[in-house]
């Protein structure tokens, strides 16, 4: 993996740029490429490329790259698994290589097949491609989004960086922020593309690609989930067909020429993955991160998977300090706000000290309906046909419901259960994710933000996905979609920024174009049965997995949040400096309230842990903009 930013001006073909501010820039993605960096400076065109060296280490890949004849330059982030088939295809073709890079062959796979070469792509990237004849600039996304891309058009430019905090500086300043966006934010501590949280400012959307040239600008989707209309009944040959395309996924993603490892977490996912590796005939080491709180450390469980696949495992403890707090937040550089980017951080910190490239167990929730958010959407018709009354009863008994310190403590699922309820069928699900409800919301909100935001829909945003699944499709898919198009994302952006702050690639097996293309058509039974997801990947390991591993209940990356916000921990020490800082520089929240809440939780009067990071990402980003502005 690496990092790629640059600039083309498409109105003014003859601009420049001084030297000295395009390699600050560049140095701003340094920590996504410790291995070498190189620019490319034409008049009216900088491409820029720090390189994370995992396949050919040579210098023979170092990027920018160019062709033989010139004409196309290429900056890319990510890895092509399929790459040497794409290779041999193209030197039947006569095509000559100098290098081992998958950049290589990516580059004159553009330039045979120009953008039908994408279909051909089994991988996670993010790259600009400029053509120097036509004087066109692409920019393209894989397929779910795995690699990020941020761009900004403006005055007849147009800047782009893995990384949104590097698309400013003195060249380019930070914008204002954008209120639907931060409305957007607020409600699920994330945003989904094209939204950033700053006024012209995009992600590209998975499974796009961006064209701009003196004609303007065009974005076109190559790619997106197709549903059968017409499935098969459940048979033993779908399990035996996951299990292949999962074995073979695995088996290209474990090409490379760094060091490789597993994450491995005491879930079926990680556990799947690791199990491919080893009977691939590899034995990666894997890497653990636990908890010192009771019933958030999964360290025992992977110990037991490591031991059972004769695998080294190396773990170690979540370190919670003011420090390490500090080091995450500046990481994160966008309005995202994961509890898990913490240990995730740490956990990658520690794997890189041995390994350059691990495999994750990303993607299984969605794919086959693991979450426990589907088992809920079942709930909620029935507490919609308890009459209205007896419902406002029920909301009164929950706030005397015991306020703790679980993984979701037991008074914010029940809350959380009635609110969704209200919303109705579909809109239920998406209020699922929701962290500010509509309540929380006019209490934190600056009035000006609540009268505005009243205008805007996040939670019908994330449900009127759900109409883009055939009618002939079951609720339980058109759940899935949404997840897969809007909250998946987010996972995959804490995954890639924690992951590149420290120099490590992570690879997603489970989410390779051709297993979600199998996936998403799949009957439903073949995902969920009674109240357990994952059913063909449970029946796939079945007679390979430890004992009571396939009975535990499912835990997930999750700390203790409501726990942090509480006490005399270092991430009160942390928020109380953000909160001091931007009551005199932020205007969009009420600032008394915030700190109304934050005791109100601190005295278990509420579980607002979530709402708590969810402010304390957005002081911390808000301090990232000014200083860029």
């Amino acid at each position: 993996m690496c990092g790629i930013t640059g600039i083309f001006s498409y109105r003014d073909g003859q601009k420049t740029w001084p030297v000295p501010e395009l390699e600050r820039m560049l140095d701003r993605l340094s920590h996504r490429g410790p291995d070498d960096k190189g620019m490319y400076v034409a008049d009216g065109l900088f491409l820029g490329h720090t390189r994370l060296a995992v396949i050919d280490l040579s210098p023979t890949g170092h990027q920018p790259m160019i062709t033989a004849d010139g004409r196309y330059i290429i900056s890319y982030n990510g890895e092509i698994y399929n790459f040497r088939q794409i290779r041999d295809e193209l030197e039947q073709k006569d095509y000559r290589f100098h290098s081992q890079s998958d950049t290589e062959v990516l580059l004159y796979a553009w330039q045979e097949w120009q953008e039908a070469c994408l279909d051909k792509l089994d991988g996670i990237f993010a790259f600009a491609l400029y053509d120097s004849k036509e004087k066109e600039l692409f920019l393209v996304r894989d397929h779910l989004g795995i690699k990020p891309l941020f761009y900004m058009l403006q005055r007849g430019q147009i800047f782009f960086a893995s990384e949104l905090m590097a698309l400013f500086g003195p060249l380019n300043a930070c914008p204002e922020m954008d209120t639907e966006d931060l409305d957007s934010y607020f409600t699920f501590n994330y945003l989904p593309a094209p939204r950033t949280g700053l006024k012209k400012v995009c992600q590209l959307p998975p499974g796009s690609f961006l064209s701009v040239s003196r004609h303007g600008e065009t974005l076109k989707r190559y790619w997106r989930p197709v549903y059968q209309t017409d499935l098969p009944s459940r048979s033993s040959g779908q399990t035996e067909r996951f299990q292949a395309l999962l074995s073979s996924s695995v088996k290209s993603q474990l090409v490379s020429d760094a060091p490789l490892g597993l994450f491995l977490s005491g879930g079926l996912d990680s556990y799947a993955v690791a199990l491919s590796a080893v009977e691939a005939g590899r034995h990666p080491e894997a890497f653990t991160l636990g908890f010192d709180e009771k019933n958030f450390s999964e360290v025992p469980e992977a110990r037991q998977y490591a031991r059972h696949l004769g695998i080294p495992n190396e773990s170690t403890n979540f370190i919670w300090s003011e420090e390490e707090i500090y080091a995450a937040l500046e990481a994160m550089n966008e309005l995202l706000a994961d509890a898990s980017c913490f240990p995730l951080f740490q956990l990658s910190r520690y794997a890189r000290k041995r390994v350059t490239v691990v495999l994750a167990g990303d993607g299984g929730d969605e794919l086959l309906a693991g979450y426990d958010t589907y088992r809920a959407g079942e709930i909620t018709p029935l507490i919609r046909g308890i009459p209205r009354t007896l419902r406002g009863y029920l909301r009164a008994f929950a706030r005397y419901l015991p306020s703790d310190n679980r993984r979701y403590g037991i008074r914010m699922v029940t809350e959380r259960l009635l609110d969704a309820a209200e919303e109705g069928a579909g809109r239920d699900h998406a209020s699922f994710r929701r962290i500010f409800p509509p309540g929380m919301k006019k209490r934190l909100y600056h009035p000006d933000f609540f009268r505005e935001s009243v205008k805007f829909d996040p939670v019908g945003e994330y449900a009127n996905l759900m109409k883009e699944v055939p009618v002939e499709r079951s609720y339980l898919t058109a759940r899935q979609h949404a997840d897969l198009t809007f909250h998946l994302p987010s996972i995959l952006a804490k995954v890639d920024r924690m992951s590149m702050a420290n120099g490590l690639e992570v690879r997603v097996p489970l989410l390779s174009r051709q297993m979600v293309e199998f996936c998403i058509n799949i009957p439903d039974d073949a995902k969920r049965t009674g109240y357990k997801g994952k059913q063909v990947l449970r029946e796939a390991i079945a007679r390979k997995a430890p004992g009571k591993s396939l009975s535990r209940p499912k835990a997930g990356f999750l700390p203790p949040v409501d726990q942090w916000f509480r006490g005399t921990g270092p991430m009160n020490a942390v928020f109380a400096d953000h909160l001091q800082r931007a009551k005199s520089s932020v205007d969009y929240l009420n600032w008394e309230e915030v700190g109304q809440i934050w005791e109100e939780h601190r005295k278990h009067k509420i579980e607002a842990g979530f709402v708590l990071l969810g402010i304390l990402q957005f002081m911390n980003w808000s301090r990232q903009c000014r200083v860029r502005a």
